[in-house]
């Protein structure tokens, strides 16, 4: 989630440790059943590079899209709504009976849970039992959805054969089942259209003409972050500021790794070493006043530890490209111990279609020969059938 949590009506809560055995039950007693119907499920797999991979092969068969999400999802949590809803999908999922225990846990632990909001509705967010909850809550929705999709808590991107389905979705199935939970959807994060044509957002990243890369508004959020750390006003030492840098360009460089990024990841590692020269040369509190000409790409990486978002993106597809070439032997060594033989077979493979040549050879000789034979046996009787009538000729009386 990347919602600020002092930002109302978001709100805040910490969590015990009764609180996480409860969202342990709910994860084992769900998580079978929505990998049956949705393995792509947030619940079940949140790995970014898999979504990606998802969306680029099913959009050959399904080249139509709806995205939406829902408006303040959190907050909107009615807490009666939930309460009776989770009954329902447990029984309709994994068609027997609640238990004793989540009986105990919906009586006592998640209405104590429930009770911390401010509002008396919606669920704070950064606490594990929240993330849970928010998660099956929607399942009646997401049961109802045939076609292949991709969800990441509220934000829902739907696969569509024609054009005409998105239409039908949003009449027939999700304004309905949302009406019924007492949500609205954020009409302005709703759209539709063709892959390949539109480009379509979805948990940070933009999908257009096959290729996926960073959204322009992930891109202005990580670039105010660098900003905040690199203010004037900060009174830290360069190597504070600079692991705070690290803290931020790691995490944001692994997670957009999979895009076609390595430009953008230039052009933000040049503001990041422009923001950390200008706080270290201009800062009120350096001691150590060092001019731009010293504070070289080489030695703020090198000597000062400045991590590099364009390196974490080259060693990304170095390490792609030698799984490719890996694979491919691989598949190479595999053919070759079906299709290829040994030098020695090899051998005996030649030396055996050199005996069946030389034996058709013989053969077409022989049957040559054997024609010859029956020519001069023909011409022998010829030559000796006149000779005979020759000779008869001549004896016979004139």
């Amino acid at each position: 989630m990347s919602r600020k949590t002092n930002q109302l009506p978001y709100f805040n809560a910490t969590q015990n440790t009764k609180e996480k055995e409860v969202s342990d039950f709910l994860l084992r007693k769900f998580r079978p059943k929505i990998r049956n119907f949705a393995p792509q499920h947030y619940l079940i797999q949140h790995i970014p590079k898999e979504n990606l991979k998802f969306i680029q092969e099913t959009s050959r068969t399904h080249p139509y899209f709806l995205s939406f999400d829902i408006k303040k999802y959190f907050p909107s949590i009615d807490h009666q709504v939930l309460l009776s809803t989770l009954p329902v999908t447990y029984q309709k999922l994994i068609n027997t009976h609640p238990s004793r225990k989540f009986k105990k846990y919906l009586s006592k632990e998640i209405p104590i849970f429930l009770e911390k909001s401010p509002y008396k509705k919606g669920l704070s967010i950064g606490s594990r039992l929240s993330y849970i909850l928010a998660g099956i809550f929607l399942l009646n929705l997401d049961t109802e959805i045939k076609n292949p999709f991709l969800r990441k808590v509220d934000d829902y991107l739907i696969l569509c054969k024609n054009k005409k389905e998105p239409e039908q979705f949003l009449k027939n199935i999700i304004t309905p089942k949302l009406q019924e939970l007492k949500l609205e959807i954020n009409e302005k994060k709703l759209s539709s259209g063709k892959f390949h044509q539109n480009r379509v957002s979805f948990i940070g990243f933009e999908f257009y003409s096959n290729y996926f890369r960073i959204s322009e508004k992930k891109a202005k959020e990580f670039r105010q972050r660098i900003i905040k750390i690199t203010h004037l006003t900060k009174k830290k030492p360069k190597k504070v500021v600079i692991k705070l840098l690290n803290n931020q360009i790691l995490g944001f460089g692994n997670y957009y790794k999979h895009a076609s990024c390595m430009r953008e990841f230039k052009d933000v590692d040049a503001f990041i070493r422009m923001r950390l020269r200008r706080y270290i040369t201009r800062n009120r509190d350096s001691k150590m006043r060092e001019g731009n000409i010293f504070l070289t790409n080489s030695i703020l990486e090198k000597e000062m530890g400045l991590k590099s978002l364009s390196s974490i993106k080259q060693k990304y597809d170095k390490n792609k490209s030698l799984k490719r070439k890996k694979e491919r032997k691989k598949r190479g060594k595999s053919c070759k111990s079906n299709t290829y033989y040994s030098l020695r077979e090899l051998k005996e493979e030649s030396h055996y279609y050199e005996q069946k040549i030389i034996l058709k050879e013989i053969k077409s000789i022989t049957n040559s020969m054997k024609e010859l034979e029956k020519r001069i046996s023909k011409i022998e009787k010829n030559q000796q059938t006149s000779l005979i009538e020759k000779i008869k000729g001549f004896i016979s009386p004139h």
